[in-house]
């Protein structure tokens, strides 16, 4: 995706920039001024206007622009689980579980000795009919390298907007083991 990213960067200043008619074709200055590769008036940066379109997704529009999208937030919660970071990975919830073996991720978390966490996530899908959604299903597919095995899981992370609007919670999850 990044190298995607990386081609739309040179298209957005070419397609954005927008060169000065010659005023006289007569003198010399002119003809080269024509001639010369025409650069942007603004000073606003590729880079930025690529952030900004991708900033002002409809879909994450729930919370504050500039926040981090619901797959990091589960990317940095697999990292907390996999450090053993119990108050990280449970202010990550919305409402955290109270006991580990009641939570909807207790595979995850009572995996004993896990060694690497592996979280690959599609986009997410809206699950309410708000504009914008405050409530979206993250698919995901999990592996989990331990002591004693490799295991996968296949499911979904229910997010929504924290209290204050400012990040996306886990609101509840479903994961189903997976057989090679």
């Amino acid at each position: 995706m990044r190298g995607s990213l990386y081609l739309l960067i040179p298209l957005l200043a070419v397609g954005c920039s927008n060169p000065t008619p010659p005023a006289d074709s007569t003198t010399s200055d002119s003809a080269a001024a024509a001639a010369a590769p025409a650069v942007p008036t603004t000073n606003t940066a590729p880079e930025s206007a690529t952030v900004d379109a991708i900033a002002i997704d409809p879909l994450y529009g729930a919370v504050a622009i500039g926040s981090e999208s619901p797959a990091a937030m589960l990317n940095r919660y697999m990292l907390d689980l996999l450090n053993q970071n119990k108050a990280r990975s449970d202010a990550a919830w919305t409402y955290a579980p109270a006991d580990p073996r009641h939570a909807d991720d207790a595979v995850l978390r009572l995996l004993p000795d896990v060694r690497n966490l592996r979280l690959d996530s599609d986009v997410a899908l809206p699950r309410d009919d708000a504009q914008p959604p405050r409530l979206l299903e993250v698919p995901v597919k999990i592996r989990a390298v331990t002591a004693s095995g490799t295991f996968r899981y296949h499911g979904w992370y229910r997010v929504q907007p924290s209290a204050d609007g400012r990040a996306w919670q886990i609101q509840s999850a479903s994961l189903q083991p997976t057989l090679d």
